[in-house]
């Protein structure tokens, strides 16, 4: 790289005026593309000139004529900014071509991600996505993770969350397994046996795990395939199991009073990078 000292450069404003001021010609249209008043774009150029020490307008009553000394650095600036623009477009376009790397739950990236997920790319078609289906929560930075979707309560250290959506706590069922015995204590359950959470819910309503009949399944994927089948009860979050509930394929049991659950999008602290920002803009919409 060519190294030059910034201290001895004019102000940016000054140089960005006056390419503009003489690219297009008068201080009135460079003051329409940069959004300001005609006198602040002659300002400027006055002021680079007194800088400079140079004269670089000959004329400005109409239309604006150069000197020699100002052609020469209206040339220079205008392959400078418009060299910085390119580059700053291929950026951009490299960015958006790295796509996003997504990690959440199983049941979340199933039940509520890939169903809409189509949708996301008629609006992006040039963002790729790959989710990563994981119950722990991973580091993103170790793991290369672009955002995770995760339910609970911020902060995660090293990261900064902005909220999703809010769902009910349910059970659920099979319409056949809740019509066949009214009493939650005779009928099976399906049970995470690392989730603390969902004893004391059954303790709420008096109801001891040790001696229910139930089966243990971590995986929520494999735990809505065993509701489906009928094998028991399921807690779930109302907003994975929706389509299951509207299909009639599982109905909740009702008098549960169970708590809200909160989902965020979580990102490495820093700057957003430009479609991760586009994809929780767009799964914010749809939630």
């Amino acid at each position: 790289m060519i190294p030059f000292d910034w201290r001895s450069l004019p102000p940016l404003p000054a140089l960005r005026a006056f390419e503009a001021a003489a690219r297009l010609g008068s201080f009135s249209a460079a003051a329409r593309v940069l959004n300001v008043t005609h006198p602040a774009v002659a300002q400027q150029v006055r002021a680079l000139e007194k800088h400079l020490g140079v004269r670089l307008v000959a004329e400005a009553a109409r239309r604006l004529r150069l000197t020699e000394e100002g052609m020469r650095l209206a040339a220079a600036l205008n392959a400078g900014f418009a060299g910085m623009a390119e580059a700053l477009d291929r950026a951009r376009l490299a960015d958006r071509g790295r796509g996003l790397r997504i990690t959440t739950t199983p049941g979340f990236a199933q039940s509520v991600l890939l169903p809409i997920l189509a949708g996301f790319w008629a609006e992006h078609p040039d963002i790729p996505v790959s989710l990563v289906p994981d119950s722990r929560n991973a580091d993103l930075i170790r793991d290369g993770f672009d955002l995770a979707i995760r339910a609970g309560s911020p902060p995660w250290p090293g990261t900064e969350a902005e909220m999703l959506c809010r769902t009910g706590m349910v059970v659920v069922g099979t319409p056949e397994l809740i019509a066949r015995d009214a009493n939650p204590a005779a009928m099976p359950w399906i049970l995470n046996d690392g989730d603390r959470l969902e004893a004391g819910w059954l303790a709420t309503r008096g109801l001891d795990p040790a001696r229910l009949t139930r089966v243990f399944i971590e995986n929520s994927m494999l735990a809505s395939a065993a509701a489906l089948r009928g094998l028991g009860l399921l807690f779930a979050t109302e907003i994975i199991m929706r389509d299951d509930i509207a299909s009639g394929a599982l109905v909740t049991l009702p008098g549960w009073d169970l708590p809200e659950v909160t989902y965020w999008a979580v990102t490495p602290q820093g700057e957003t990078r430009a479609p991760v920002a586009a994809f929780v803009t767009w799964l914010k919409r749809k939630l």
